[in-house]
């Protein structure tokens, strides 16, 4: 594609849907999605877990980018040359990552307009990597809960979950046995439209408010609906978003991040050989405030 028709096409897709708000995301030769390219700290994170997690290159996995925005995550899995469907409910955001698509020539990239709470294994098949970036934090329960276990029914390998999670327990829903902790936050007015809220590019797609995890209770979720273990991602270091205060100690300020990047391993789970009393315990529970455990 010669370099005005792609201007010409991208200022089309400006008109009609409005500016890109999310990934900046190179086109070609002194163009990019934003007229002012940025960068994302979280391209480099996401992308080396499943390089170093997979076990195999890059071009050789399947990927599932859900809720996938303006499709930059799985844009760049597609350039590596993974095998990728990109599943987006928004039609505004899913004609971005149909322009791209187009511009980039990326044959590997499959792109899907859905709710991702209708994910199936059965319509969608099974992936080495799912991408579960940004979007936990804006379902509600029992929904958040029904959408990990099918994240887990279709993940083949590693699931990378990228979320703001709740810093209190000031709320819990119960769900198949099971209580969760954590707290709601909104995501729209209760008197918001349909039209109001499809408009809403980087909220729920119509529930007006959303149970957020504390990150026990996220671990122990997924534990509960099939993953064999959970590690939160340190190296590379995500500055993407801020610290925020929590208590001001004179000039000091005690800080916590709110924001996490957790990566599900499906696996096997292992017999303990040399202790047999703990192989027969039970995992237990991580405990929402450990401090309190005796």
């Amino acid at each position: 594609m010669q370099i005005n028709e792609i201007k010409e096409k991208k200022q089309k897709i400006i008109e009609r849907f409005g500016p890109w708000t999310a990934g900046s995301i190179h086109l070609a030769d002194q163009i990019d999605t934003f007229d002012e390219p940025h960068w994302d700290a979280r391209l480099r994170r996401f992308v080396q877990i499943a390089a170093d997690l997979a076990g195999k290159p890059l071009e050789k996995l399947r990927v599932l980018d859900l809720a996938c925005l303006e499709g930059q995550y799985g844009i760049e899995f597609a350039l590596h040359g993974a095998d990728v469907l990109a599943i987006e409910g928004r039609e505004a955001n899913l004609e971005k990552v149909h322009f791209a698509k187009e511009v980039l020539s990326l044959d590997h990239l499959e792109l899907a307009l859905n709710d991702v709470r209708n994910l199936d294994e059965e319509r969608h098949g099974r992936f080495d990597v799912v991408l579960c970036l940004g979007i936990l934090y804006h379902l509600d329960a029992p929904d958040v809960m029904d959408f990990v276990e099918r994240i887990s029914k279709v993940c083949g390998q590693i699931s990378i979950i990228d979320t703001h999670i709740s810093l209190s327990d000031e709320a819990s829903y119960t769900w198949k046995g099971k209580t969760y902790w954590g707290r709601y936050g909104k995501e729209h007015d209760t008197d918001a439209t349909s039209e109001e809220k499809l408009a809403a590019l980087w909220n729920s797609l119509d529930n007006p408010k959303a149970f957020l995890f504390t990150r026990a209770s996220l671990c122990n979720l997924l534990r509960h609906v099939g993953f064999t273990s959970v590690y939160e991602c340190l190296n590379p270091y995500e500055y993407h978003n801020p610290n925020w205060p929590l208590a001001a100690e004179g000039d000091r300020h005690v800080v916590w991040r709110d924001r996490i990047t957790l990566v599900a391993i499906k696996g096997r789970s292992q017999p303990l050989l040399s202790s047999p009393i703990t192989d027969a315990s039970p995992e237990i529970d991580r405990p929402e405030r450990p401090e309190y455990i005796v």
